[in-house]
Protein backbone atom coordinates (compact mmCIF):
# COMPACT_ATOMS: atom_id res chain seq x y z
CA UNK A 1 0.00 0.00 0.00
CA UNK A 2 1.32 3.69 -0.51
CA UNK A 3 -0.29 6.66 -0.17
CA UNK A 4 -1.66 9.50 -3.28
CA UNK A 5 -3.09 12.84 -2.53
CA UNK A 6 -6.26 14.06 -3.97
CA UNK A 7 -5.13 17.36 -4.95
CA UNK A 8 -8.25 19.14 -5.19
CA UNK A 9 -9.05 18.22 -1.70
CA UNK A 10 -5.54 19.43 -0.03
CA UNK A 11 -5.63 22.88 1.68
CA UNK A 12 -1.40 22.85 2.12
CA UNK A 13 -1.70 22.41 5.70
CA UNK A 14 1.93 20.89 5.42
CA UNK A 15 1.23 18.63 7.88
CA UNK A 16 2.02 15.38 5.71
CA UNK A 17 5.31 17.31 4.89
CA UNK A 18 6.64 16.88 8.86
CA UNK A 19 5.20 14.16 9.58
CA UNK A 20 6.34 11.77 6.76
CA UNK A 21 9.37 9.57 8.43
CA UNK A 22 10.43 8.99 4.65
CA UNK A 23 10.38 12.43 3.09
CA UNK A 24 8.16 11.35 0.56
CA UNK A 25 5.62 13.75 0.32
CA UNK A 26 5.89 17.20 -1.80
CA UNK A 27 3.71 20.08 -0.79
CA UNK A 28 4.57 21.87 -4.36
CA UNK A 29 3.74 19.93 -7.06
CA UNK A 30 1.34 17.88 -4.83
CA UNK A 31 2.71 14.41 -5.71
CA UNK A 32 3.55 11.44 -3.43
CA UNK A 33 6.98 9.30 -4.23
CA UNK A 34 5.43 6.19 -4.03
CA UNK A 35 9.00 4.72 -4.14
CA UNK A 36 9.98 6.13 -0.57
CA UNK A 37 6.37 4.98 0.81
CA UNK A 38 6.51 2.32 3.57
CA UNK A 39 4.42 0.16 3.07
CA UNK A 40 1.06 0.41 4.84
CA UNK A 41 2.27 3.43 6.73
CA UNK A 42 -1.08 5.91 7.07
CA UNK A 43 0.81 8.43 9.68
CA UNK A 44 0.35 11.39 6.63
CA UNK A 45 -3.20 9.83 5.90
CA UNK A 46 -4.03 9.94 9.67
CA UNK A 47 -2.51 13.88 9.73
CA UNK A 48 -3.90 15.48 7.03
CA UNK A 49 -6.79 17.71 7.91
CA UNK A 50 -8.62 17.92 4.51
CA UNK A 51 -8.88 13.99 4.65
CA UNK A 52 -6.87 14.74 0.85
CA UNK A 53 -4.11 11.44 1.26
CA UNK A 54 -5.36 7.75 1.25
CA UNK A 55 -3.90 4.48 0.94
CA UNK A 56 -4.00 2.45 -2.34
CA UNK A 57 -2.70 -1.14 -3.12
CA UNK A 58 0.46 -1.27 -4.88
CA UNK A 59 -1.04 -1.89 -8.63
CA UNK A 60 -2.61 1.19 -8.15
CA UNK A 61 -0.50 3.44 -10.28
CA UNK A 62 1.57 5.89 -8.71
CA UNK A 63 0.89 10.04 -9.26
CA UNK A 64 2.67 11.07 -12.59
CA UNK A 65 3.43 14.19 -13.17
CA UNK A 66 1.15 16.34 -15.47
CA UNK A 67 2.78 17.43 -18.96
CA UNK A 68 2.96 21.18 -19.60
CA UNK A 69 0.24 20.45 -22.39
CA UNK A 70 -2.48 19.59 -19.72
CA UNK A 71 -1.21 22.38 -16.59
CA UNK A 72 -1.57 24.91 -19.77
CA UNK A 73 -4.94 23.98 -20.44
CA UNK A 74 -5.79 23.57 -16.81
CA UNK A 75 -4.67 27.46 -15.83
CA UNK A 76 -6.47 29.01 -18.80
CA UNK A 77 -9.78 26.85 -17.30
CA UNK A 78 -9.11 28.15 -14.11
CA UNK A 79 -8.14 32.16 -15.85
CA UNK A 80 -11.53 31.66 -17.60
CA UNK A 81 -13.24 30.85 -14.21
CA UNK A 82 -11.42 33.82 -12.66
CA UNK A 83 -13.06 36.03 -15.02
CA UNK A 84 -16.41 34.68 -14.49
CA UNK A 85 -15.83 35.58 -10.04
CA UNK A 86 -15.19 39.04 -11.28
CA UNK A 87 -17.32 39.22 -13.42
CA UNK A 88 -20.73 38.24 -10.56
CA UNK A 89 -19.05 39.81 -7.95
CA UNK A 90 -19.42 42.95 -9.62
CA UNK A 91 -23.03 42.09 -10.68
CA UNK A 92 -22.97 41.72 -6.86
CA UNK A 93 -21.62 45.02 -5.75
CA UNK A 94 -23.85 46.72 -8.34
CA UNK A 95 -27.11 45.64 -8.29
CA UNK A 96 -29.99 46.76 -6.41
CA UNK A 97 -31.89 43.65 -6.45
CA UNK A 98 -31.32 42.04 -3.36
CA UNK A 99 -32.45 38.06 -5.37
CA UNK A 100 -29.87 39.00 -8.44
CA UNK A 101 -26.96 40.09 -5.69
CA UNK A 102 -27.83 36.50 -3.62
CA UNK A 103 -27.38 34.89 -7.03
CA UNK A 104 -24.52 36.43 -8.48
CA UNK A 105 -22.54 35.97 -5.07
CA UNK A 106 -23.64 31.92 -5.58
CA UNK A 107 -21.94 32.12 -8.90
CA UNK A 108 -19.25 34.44 -7.64
CA UNK A 109 -18.03 31.84 -5.19
CA UNK A 110 -18.92 28.65 -7.51
CA UNK A 111 -16.62 30.25 -9.74
CA UNK A 112 -13.48 31.10 -7.25
CA UNK A 113 -13.95 27.11 -5.81
CA UNK A 114 -14.03 26.13 -9.29
CA UNK A 115 -10.61 28.15 -9.96
CA UNK A 116 -9.30 27.08 -6.97
CA UNK A 117 -9.44 23.19 -7.74
CA UNK A 118 -7.99 23.76 -11.45
CA UNK A 119 -5.08 25.49 -10.25
CA UNK A 120 -4.46 23.02 -7.70
CA UNK A 121 -4.91 20.10 -10.49
CA UNK A 122 -2.11 22.12 -12.20
CA UNK A 123 0.10 21.47 -9.25
CA UNK A 124 0.22 24.61 -8.37
CA UNK A 125 -0.81 24.48 -4.54
CA UNK A 126 -2.54 27.50 -2.65
CA UNK A 127 -1.61 28.99 0.78
CA UNK A 128 -2.23 26.60 3.52
CA UNK A 129 -5.77 27.12 5.47
CA UNK A 130 -6.18 29.24 8.23
CA UNK A 131 -7.68 26.40 10.70
CA UNK A 132 -4.18 24.06 10.98
CA UNK A 133 -3.15 25.50 14.62
CA UNK A 134 -6.43 25.04 15.60
CA UNK A 135 -6.19 21.37 14.20
CA UNK A 136 -3.09 20.60 15.39
CA UNK A 137 -4.23 21.53 19.38
CA UNK A 138 -7.40 19.73 19.21
CA UNK A 139 -5.33 16.60 18.02
CA UNK A 140 -2.84 16.98 21.43
CA UNK A 141 -5.59 17.48 23.33
CA UNK A 142 -7.75 14.32 22.75
CA UNK A 143 -6.30 10.93 22.72
CA UNK A 144 -4.65 9.58 19.87
CA UNK A 145 -3.67 5.79 18.70
CA UNK A 146 -0.41 4.39 19.49
CA UNK A 147 2.07 5.26 16.88
CA UNK A 148 0.98 8.84 16.16
CA UNK A 149 3.41 11.05 16.20
CA UNK A 150 2.69 13.81 18.78
CA UNK A 151 6.41 15.21 19.10
CA UNK A 152 5.87 16.29 15.10
CA UNK A 153 2.58 18.03 15.36
CA UNK A 154 4.24 19.71 19.26
CA UNK A 155 7.11 20.78 17.08
CA UNK A 156 5.30 22.22 14.05
CA UNK A 157 2.47 23.88 16.06
CA UNK A 158 5.02 25.57 18.45
CA UNK A 159 6.80 26.92 14.82
CA UNK A 160 3.45 28.22 13.82
CA UNK A 161 3.03 30.22 17.04
CA UNK A 162 6.22 31.39 16.96
CA UNK A 163 5.89 32.52 13.56
CA UNK A 164 2.35 34.34 14.23
CA UNK A 165 3.62 35.88 17.49
CA UNK A 166 6.65 37.37 15.32
CA UNK A 167 4.07 38.80 12.78
CA UNK A 168 2.31 40.32 16.03
CA UNK A 169 4.47 41.71 17.69
CA UNK A 170 6.65 43.07 14.56
CA UNK A 171 3.13 44.82 13.62
CA UNK A 172 2.98 46.01 16.98
CA UNK A 173 5.83 47.47 17.05
CA UNK A 174 5.83 49.73 13.82
CA UNK A 175 3.37 52.97 13.16
CA UNK A 176 1.81 50.56 10.06
CA UNK A 177 -0.91 48.67 12.33
CA UNK A 178 -2.22 52.80 12.82
CA UNK A 179 -1.91 53.72 9.95
CA UNK A 180 -3.78 50.30 8.68
CA UNK A 181 -6.84 51.02 10.78
CA UNK A 182 -6.78 54.89 10.37
CA UNK A 183 -7.39 54.00 6.97
CA UNK A 184 -9.89 51.48 7.40
CA UNK A 185 -12.11 54.58 9.07
CA UNK A 186 -11.12 57.18 6.56
CA UNK A 187 -12.03 54.72 3.43
CA UNK A 188 -15.27 53.62 5.03
CA UNK A 189 -16.76 56.84 5.97
CA UNK A 190 -15.84 57.78 2.39
CA UNK A 191 -17.48 54.80 1.28
CA UNK A 192 -20.75 55.70 3.05
CA UNK A 193 -20.31 59.90 2.07
CA UNK A 194 -19.97 58.93 -1.37
CA UNK A 195 -22.67 56.63 -1.35
CA UNK A 196 -24.83 59.03 0.03
CA UNK A 197 -23.73 61.77 -2.71
CA UNK A 198 -24.41 59.09 -5.37
CA UNK A 199 -27.85 58.83 -4.23
CA UNK A 200 -28.31 62.62 -3.95
CA UNK A 201 -27.23 62.96 -7.55
CA UNK A 202 -29.49 60.52 -8.69
CA UNK A 203 -32.21 62.54 -7.53
CA UNK A 204 -30.98 65.78 -8.93
CA UNK A 205 -30.99 63.80 -12.32
CA UNK A 206 -27.21 63.90 -12.58
CA UNK A 207 -26.68 60.60 -13.37
CA UNK A 208 -23.24 60.52 -14.45
CA UNK A 209 -22.55 62.10 -11.03
CA UNK A 210 -24.38 59.68 -9.63
CA UNK A 211 -22.47 56.54 -11.30
CA UNK A 212 -19.20 58.23 -10.56
CA UNK A 213 -19.85 58.48 -7.11
CA UNK A 214 -21.15 54.84 -6.59
CA UNK A 215 -17.67 53.70 -8.53
CA UNK A 216 -16.09 55.66 -6.06
CA UNK A 217 -18.17 54.49 -3.29
CA UNK A 218 -17.32 51.08 -4.02
CA UNK A 219 -13.76 51.60 -4.65
CA UNK A 220 -13.21 52.94 -0.87
CA UNK A 221 -15.10 49.54 0.22
CA UNK A 222 -12.53 47.63 -1.53
CA UNK A 223 -9.70 49.58 -0.10
CA UNK A 224 -11.20 49.43 3.31
CA UNK A 225 -11.45 45.71 3.26
CA UNK A 226 -8.02 45.24 2.05
CA UNK A 227 -6.58 47.50 4.67
CA UNK A 228 -9.03 45.90 7.89
CA UNK A 229 -7.89 42.27 6.44
CA UNK A 230 -4.00 42.93 6.13
CA UNK A 231 -3.84 44.29 9.89
CA UNK A 232 -4.98 41.25 10.95
CA UNK A 233 -8.52 42.09 12.47
CA UNK A 234 -10.26 39.42 10.66
CA UNK A 235 -10.37 36.06 13.22
CA UNK A 236 -12.78 33.18 13.07
CA UNK A 237 -16.50 33.31 13.09
CA UNK A 238 -16.99 32.85 17.28
CA UNK A 239 -14.64 35.65 17.19
CA UNK A 240 -16.29 37.91 14.93
CA UNK A 241 -19.68 37.80 16.47
CA UNK A 242 -17.98 38.12 20.18
CA UNK A 243 -16.49 41.64 18.60
CA UNK A 244 -20.24 42.34 17.21
CA UNK A 245 -21.80 41.81 19.62
CA UNK A 246 -19.24 44.21 22.00
CA UNK A 247 -19.10 46.86 19.18
CA UNK A 248 -22.98 46.99 19.22
CA UNK A 249 -23.67 46.75 22.57
CA UNK A 250 -21.54 50.01 23.05
CA UNK A 251 -23.78 51.57 21.04
CA UNK A 252 -26.51 51.27 22.42
CA UNK A 253 -25.56 51.11 25.97
CA UNK A 254 -22.84 53.96 26.20
CA UNK A 255 -22.56 55.80 22.84
CA UNK A 256 -26.12 56.61 21.52
CA UNK A 257 -27.81 57.35 25.07
CA UNK A 258 -25.37 60.37 25.45
CA UNK A 259 -25.76 61.92 22.04
CA UNK A 260 -29.37 61.31 22.24
CA UNK A 261 -29.49 63.17 25.48
CA UNK A 262 -27.37 66.37 23.97
CA UNK A 263 -29.82 66.29 21.04
CA UNK A 264 -32.65 66.25 22.99
CA UNK A 265 -31.30 69.27 25.22
CA UNK A 266 -30.38 71.45 21.83
CA UNK A 267 -33.73 70.41 20.90
CA UNK A 268 -32.16 69.06 17.48
CA UNK A 269 -35.68 66.35 16.47
CA UNK A 270 -33.65 65.24 13.17
CA UNK A 271 -30.92 64.43 15.08
CA UNK A 272 -32.68 62.98 18.00
CA UNK A 273 -34.64 61.09 15.66
CA UNK A 274 -31.40 59.25 14.41
CA UNK A 275 -29.95 58.61 17.34
CA UNK A 276 -32.96 57.10 18.55
CA UNK A 277 -33.35 55.00 15.47
CA UNK A 278 -29.72 53.82 15.53
CA UNK A 279 -30.02 53.17 19.32
CA UNK A 280 -32.73 50.36 19.68
CA UNK A 281 -31.75 49.06 16.47
CA UNK A 282 -27.90 48.23 17.59
CA UNK A 283 -29.85 46.81 20.36
CA UNK A 284 -31.40 43.93 18.03
CA UNK A 285 -28.23 44.17 16.06
CA UNK A 286 -26.57 42.55 19.80
CA UNK A 287 -29.23 40.02 20.31
CA UNK A 288 -29.31 38.74 16.69
CA UNK A 289 -24.87 38.41 17.01
CA UNK A 290 -25.76 36.81 20.52
CA UNK A 291 -28.02 34.20 18.95
CA UNK A 292 -25.83 33.76 16.35
CA UNK A 293 -23.29 32.82 18.05
CA UNK A 294 -24.97 30.48 20.81
CA UNK A 295 -26.33 28.48 17.18
CA UNK A 296 -22.62 29.25 15.36
CA UNK A 297 -23.00 25.59 14.19
CA UNK A 298 -27.01 25.55 12.57
CA UNK A 299 -26.70 23.90 9.34
CA UNK A 300 -31.01 25.42 8.61
CA UNK A 301 -30.87 28.55 6.72
CA UNK A 302 -31.74 31.50 8.35
CA UNK A 303 -33.55 34.42 6.91
CA UNK A 304 -32.82 38.30 7.82
CA UNK A 305 -35.33 41.51 7.08
CA UNK A 306 -33.99 44.82 6.92
CA UNK A 307 -36.01 48.00 7.71
CA UNK A 308 -34.40 50.52 5.16
CA UNK A 309 -35.31 53.27 7.57
CA UNK A 310 -34.62 52.60 10.58
CA UNK A 311 -31.47 49.72 10.20
CA UNK A 312 -33.93 47.21 12.41
CA UNK A 313 -33.45 43.63 11.23
CA UNK A 314 -36.12 41.10 11.86
CA UNK A 315 -35.62 36.96 11.76
CA UNK A 316 -39.27 37.37 10.73
CA UNK A 317 -41.17 39.80 8.11
CA UNK A 318 -43.10 41.76 10.26
CA UNK A 319 -46.37 43.63 9.58
CA UNK A 320 -45.12 46.81 10.33
CA UNK A 321 -41.09 47.69 11.91
CA UNK A 322 -41.34 47.76 15.80
CA UNK A 323 -39.00 50.92 15.88
CA UNK A 324 -39.93 53.14 13.14
CA UNK A 325 -43.21 51.57 11.78
CA UNK A 326 -42.16 51.39 8.15
CA UNK A 327 -45.09 48.40 6.54
CA UNK A 328 -43.20 45.10 6.56
CA UNK A 329 -43.67 44.71 3.17
CA UNK A 330 -40.57 47.28 2.85
CA UNK A 331 -37.97 45.20 4.33
CA UNK A 332 -35.55 43.96 2.63
CA UNK A 333 -34.48 40.04 2.60
CA UNK A 334 -30.90 38.90 3.24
Amino acid sequence: MHAVRNISLCTKDCLCLYVCPTGATDTETGQIDASKCLDGCRICVDACPSHAISLVPEEFPAQQEKTEAVRKSLLSLAESKIKQEKMAAAIEMKSDNPGLRQLAKAISISNRLMAEDLIRESGYMLPQSQNVQDFLQSLLDTDQPEGFPKEAAERLLEILKKDKNKEDKKMDENKTLDNLMEAFAGESQANRKYLAYSKKAEKDGKLNAAKLFKAASDAETIHALKHFEVAGKVSSTADNLKDGIAGETHEYQDMYPDFVKTAEAEGNKAALTSFTYAMRAEEVHAKLYRDALENIDQTEEVFYYLCPVCGNIEKVRPDKCSICGVPGDRFIQY
